[in-house]
């Protein structure tokens, strides 16, 4: 995040309610990844970090306001599209595939913490959408930017709108992330290898709608 931490009543926190906020958060990050959002007990919360329940609220509203704090650090986390074309990797099949590898990555690192937003966005909370909005607007400029590019190449079709495939391309990564455990077990993948055969498919997608060519094998 780049706003310095506040309390609930919005007052700016010292270096002590800093680091207690940090390990609030660092606590229910954990009891999400153990036990999903429903095994989040502010007891167990206020016991781990050593306080009373009671003081949890000088620093956040409620759990969801701590979940939403703790999204938005893992926004910030979430792999950069590069526009430039050496950024792509020479080593790769598919030109995305270094940003797709990075992007299943960062959700295998944050699983529990992401499908916790996703739940939120589903049942309707505008902040957690407003959180994913926010860590996705720079990977959608640089998709739209590098789309407009291949439009002007002659590569992309240009009655196609750059921000509407660009929000394609945005959505279909993410859920092929989050459903990537199930998707793998649909198809029996190589436990060696779990993602490779999803992350060769949307690198291919990513390839075919921003025109990039793909390198022969």
């Amino acid at each position: 995040m780049d706003t310095a931490p506040t309390s609930a009543d919005g007052q700016p926190l010292g270096e002590r309610g800093i680091r207690t906020r940090q390990r609030i958060l660092d606590a229910i990050g954990r009891a999400i990844q153990q036990n999903g959002l429903r095994g989040i007990r502010l007891a167990d919360i206020a016991d781990e970090v050593g306080f009373k329940p009671p003081a949890f609220y000088q620093y956040f509203a409620d759990i969801d306001e701590a979940i939403l704090a703790l999204c938005e650090e893992a926004g910030d986390l979430l792999p950069h599209f590069e526009i430039g074309d050496d950024d792509w990797g020479e080593e790769h099949p598919h030109g995305a595939a270094p940003f797709v590898e990075s992007f299943f990555q960062y959700w295998d690192d944050h699983r529990s913490l992401l499908t916790a937003r996703h739940v939120s966005i589903m049942s309707g909370d505008v902040r957690f959408q407003q959180a994913a909005n926010s860590a996705f607007r720079p990977v959608a400029e640089a998709l739209q930017a590098k789309i407009e590019l291949a439009q002007r190449d002659g590569r992309v079709d240009p009655a196609l709108h750059p921000v509407a495939l660009g929000a394609v391309l945005n959505l279909m990564i993410d859920v092929a992330g989050m459903a990537a455990p199930a998707l793998n077990r649909y198809w029996d993948a190589d436990d060696g290898d779990d993602d490779a055969e999803l992350i060769a498919a949307v690198s291919f997608v990513f390839d075919r709608v921003l025109g990039i060519e793909a390198e022969s094998t």
